[in-house]
């Protein structure tokens, strides 16, 4: 079977009734979001670059003793003459290059929320002491947010 033929399968059953149904690229619409809107709350963001640098230093931790482990593993084996001994070392250095390329990327998330959440704090903060309405009322976020409802 062609990709061409089980794409137009799973759309198909998509489109059907039943337990079999599937949904592709959609919202659940019971309970689901309003048109689309980002909304990134300061705590969620925190949650989120808090689990990045968690991650970030639990891997760093584990995937150095896997490293250490294996590449000791492949040394004894390779000293007694097994030629799985150079392939464990192979495979312990690749698995160290996958780590870093993981602890890379979760260093950069967590780097990366902590400057939108102060940025975007910067930004209200700026709104809020630079917008009053005609009454001379502070407009903040959500008081300019209302008028767009």
């Amino acid at each position: 079977m062609s990709f061409d033929d089980e794409w137009q399968r799973a759309k198909a059953r998509a489109m059907g009734d039943g337990p079999a149904r599937m949904r592709l690229n959609q919202l659940v619409a019971a309970g689901g979001g309003g048109g689309g809107t980002l909304v990134a709350k300061r705590d969620d963001l925190g949650r989120v670059g808090h689990a990045a640098y968690a991650l970030y230093g639990g891997l760093r931790a584990a995937g150095g003793h896997a490293k250490a482990t294996s590449r000791a593993a492949g040394a004894q084996l390779a000293k007694d003459h097994f030629a799985t001994g150079a392939a464990l070392a192979k495979v312990a250095d690749t698995w160290q290059s996958q780590v870093d390329t993981l602890l890379e990327a979760c260093a950069h998330i967590s780097n990366h929320l902590d400057y939108s959440t102060k940025r975007y704090g910067d930004e209200d903060a700026t709104i809020a002491t630079g917008l009053h309405d005609v009454h001379k009322r502070l407009m903040t976020p959500s008081r300019i947010a209302e008028y767009y409802r």
